[in-house]
């Protein structure tokens, strides 16, 4: 009689956490009956709208290319969006009927451009881009009825949030106009270019970002550390006056901020210790701000667009989760306060539950993160230790698929926000200009020394894992700091700095030299932080894990890494995913991805519980 064979779900519950499916809210019509959101429901990132009312997701894009962007019409008729092809981030924007349920059309034939965000005038004849291509930064506008674009700015320096002002004859940017770092200003355009730009900042080399047009009035609405900190500033571009809210004594920092319809009062989410709050403040200062009550969690998804409120101030629209509960959309009714559900999953997944944790870094700065558990472990385990993206990024008390994978496969995780990270003060966030791997790399230390202190982890079995900048950290520190790991894997990371400068496009050259400033200005700090030239050192196991058509940081340095590891006869494996590039991938792929990650550490530090 044949035995049957118990097959582990430990891999199986990977493949199921990976397919529980996202959803953040993307815009809602200026009508308030339809909320657009992007969802990887059918295994790809598309367009979705639900009616607002509550019903069932509707397709709205089609196919495997990713959506990047949306917006809907002023006249709540269109939607534009920008598409991927192949991850290489070279966008080309579509329209496509709110409700008729049409297969898209593609509007414009752009050269090869990294499109960030764009926005409709507000008659709907034109739409403002905010973009780059190898060469430069720039803004262009797009005939809504033709796809005829033409460049209004152009910019050394990245550019972003294009806005147009209530009688489409101003546009209001952030871009970085100086050499400074971290500095961000708010640039006025004409659309017809018939005036020079305009720069406005409150301090010189201040940041100043999202600048968003009053209703009614010439005024705007934008974040800006010009007093040390995070706030939010309504600008009166008439009369020239800047007036601060008191947004900065109930958060760290807003990802999310717009004006209520009436314009007479302000929302915005505020973020401390990894978590969001909703709150209105008149401007007027005539009455505190006042907290609109949400499930605990994070509010403020990946874009920023996540809350939106209907044209009448009835209700707001929005997405949110926490680490253990998966993404949601909801509905908010400003004068019951009640929260209804539009849409969610639910999973009988062993989620794994979130601790939050604050240690000490070596030079006493109190370093916040994330310990979490599977729902059933015994003694010691190993430990994944996961650096998130950015590095301006964190790891808040959000929904991350990646991280619910390793706990569903019975592995303890901690995720610090080191130094750099976003969510804990502008101070906190620029620690790592000019310094990236330097320490913020002691951070990570000083995360693996706490570590070794828990009495739930095997402190033999710590395994440093990371994507994109949290890769580039898996990189340099296997090999500045490589006693401290038992393996590691590194998800589109970076290994020699130099030669990803070489290959960016303008923005991505930008963002270099914030951290960086330029090769020839700082030779020995791109040598330094730059792992292709420590190969040597690497002790670990390692798993590479990369993919062919990324953009943001390019696989030619990290196959050289591989091809230098080869020859010293390190301990590693390369995995390349050829049809997918930086950011969000197709589900199929990020199964396969953390799969392999898992099955590697299972084999090179043991089975987890």
């Amino acid at each position: 009689m044949t035995e049957p064979v118990l097959v582990s779900p430990r891999l199986i519950y990977v493949e199921r956490v990976i397919g529980i499916p996202d959803i953040e809210l993307f815009d809602l019509s200026k009508d308030g009956k339809t909320a657009l959101a992007l969802s990887n429901k059918t295994g790809s990132y598309q367009l979705a709208a639900v009616d607002v009312r509550g019903g069932q997701l509707r397709p709205v894009s089609h196919g495997k290319e990713r959506v990047a962007w949306a917006r809907i019409s002023n006249d709540s008729e269109t939607i534009c969006f920008s598409r991927d092809f192949g991850g290489k981030e070279e966008h080309q924007l579509f329209t496509v009927p709110l409700t008729d349920g049409e297969e898209e059309e593609q509007l414009t034939r752009l050269p090869a451009t990294r499109a960030f965000n764009f926005n409709w005038s507000n008659g709907d004849d034109r739409i403002v881009l905010a973009g780059a291509t190898q060469e430069t930064n720039g803004v262009w506008t797009v005939d809504s009825s033709n796809g005829q674009h033409s460049q209004i700015y152009q910019n050394r320096h990245w550019v972003f949030n294009p806005e147009w002002s209530k009688d489409d004859s101003r546009i209001c940017i952030s871009a970085k106009t100086t050499e400074h770092p971290t500095a961000l200003e708010l640039v006025f355009l004409s659309p017809e270019k018939e005036q020079d730009p305009v720069v406005y900042t409150p301090r010189v080399d201040s940041e100043n970002t999202n600048g968003g047009w009053h209703p009614s009035e010439p005024w705007i609405l934008f974040k800006t550390d010009a007093r040390g900190r995070y706030e939010l500033a309504v600008y009166k571009t008439d009369a020239q006056e800047l007036s601060y809210l008191k947004s900065a004594d109930l958060g760290l920092d807003f990802p999310v901020f717009a004006w209520m319809p009436d314009g007479k009062s302000v929302y915005y989410l505020a973020t401390n210790n990894g978590r969001t709050r909703l709150y209105i403040e008149p401007i007027d200062a005539s009455e505190p701000p006042r907290e609109i009550p949400l499930p605990e969690g994070y509010h403020a998804g990946f874009f920023g667009t996540s809350v939106k409120v209907a044209k009448p101030g009835e209700y707001f629209v929005f997405s949110w989760s926490s680490l253990s509960s998966p993404p949601t959309l909801s509905r908010c009714d400003l004068e019951t306060g009640r929260v209804e559900t539009l849409n969610e999953h639910f999973t009988d997944l062993p989620l794994g539950r979130a601790e939050p944790v604050v240690y000490g870094s070596f030079d006493g700065r109190s370093i916040h993160g994330w310990f979490l558990k599977p729902t059933r472990q015994e003694g010691r385990s190993p430990c994944v230790l996961w650096i998130h993206g950015g590095p301006a990024w964190e790891v808040a008390d959000v929904w991350n698929p990646a991280i619910q994978s390793f706990l569903v496969a019975g592995y303890t995780l901690f995720a610090p926000n080191i130094r750099g990270s976003t969510g804990y003060g502008v101070e906190f966030q620029n620690l790592n200009i000019h310094d990236c791997g330097g320490a913020d790399l002691k951070d990570v230390e000083e995360a693996a020394n706490y570590l070794k202190s828990r009495p739930d982890v095997d402190p033999s079995k710590i395994a440093l894992v990371g994507a994109s900048y949290g890769g580039f950290m898996t990189f340099l520190a296997t090999t500045k700091i490589p006693d401290y790991w038992s393996a590691g894997a590194a998800i589109v990371g970076i290994t020699d700095w130099k030669e990803m400068y070489g290959l960016s496009d303008a923005a991505f050259k930008s963002f270099i030299e914030r951290y960086f400033g330029k090769p020839e200005e700082n030779p020995d700090l791109y040598y330094d932080r730059s792992a292709i030239n420590f190969a040597q050192n690497l002790k670990a196991p390692l798993l590479i894990w990369h993919r062919g058509n990324d953009s943001r940081c390019p696989l030619a340095p990290v196959q050289k890494y591989a091809d230098r590891l080869r020859e010293l006869g390190k301990d590693f494996e390369m995995n390349v995913v050829w049809d997918e590039g930086h950011g969000f991938q197709k589900t199929e792929n990020l199964v396969r991805q953390y799969k392999a990650i898992i099955e590697f550490l299972d084999n090179k530090i043991g089975s987890s519980n």
